[in-house]
């Protein structure tokens, strides 16, 4: 029987900041309660909330889901949005967030499934940002979830910061 993957643990020490799951969640995903509600109220908190931690989410992300980029990137504008096909029927319940900025504008951010935008990994290859060799992970990824939960959930692998250290 296959075993869990050995979470590797750090050690804390005082004084040391450790990246909060829900604000990580957040950043990852785009989702999250107190992240969005509390520290991510406006673009200018993302960006600063992004600058400070994307040196910790970034090479977890393309090592635990390759060939997609954390919702942040598209937030702050590192990487240009996915194109809206269809809008989706209101029923749908497709994750969209409002990004309001501190000068009276603000943006919608969504992340839906195709075909109503393009898929993620098609968009970031077209971009440049993904190479062949992160594109093969992407596909032995996706096959490795579909093997791990046939029935559509996600299970996902990319282990929250605040969880590693002891």
């Amino acid at each position: 029987m296959p075993r869990a993957l050995a979470k590797i643990r750090k050690k804390f020490q005082d004084g040391m900041k450790i990246l909060d799951f829900e604000l990580e969640e957040t950043l990852l995903y785009g989702e999250g309660v107190i992240g969005t509600a509390l520290q991510l109220q406006t673009l200018e908190d993302w960006k600063d909330a992004w600058h400070q931690w994307r040196d910790v989410v970034m090479p977890k992300s393309l090592e635990h889901r390759p060939g997609t980029r954390p919702f942040a990137c598209y937030v702050v504008g590192e990487i240009p949005e996915r194109e809206v096909k269809v809008q989706p029927p209101l029923s749908s319940n497709y994750f969209k967030l409002y990004v309001p900025s501190r000068d009276g504008t603000g943006r919608w951010h969504c992340r839906y499934p195709e075909p109503f935008m393009r898929a993620e990994h098609l968009h970031l290859r077209d971009l440049g940002i993904v190479d062949d060799a992160e594109m093969q992970r992407h596909r032995e990824w996706r096959k490795q979830r579909k093997q791990d939960c046939p029935q559509r959930c996600q299970v996902e692998t990319y282990p929250l910061e605040q969880g590693l250290y002891h």
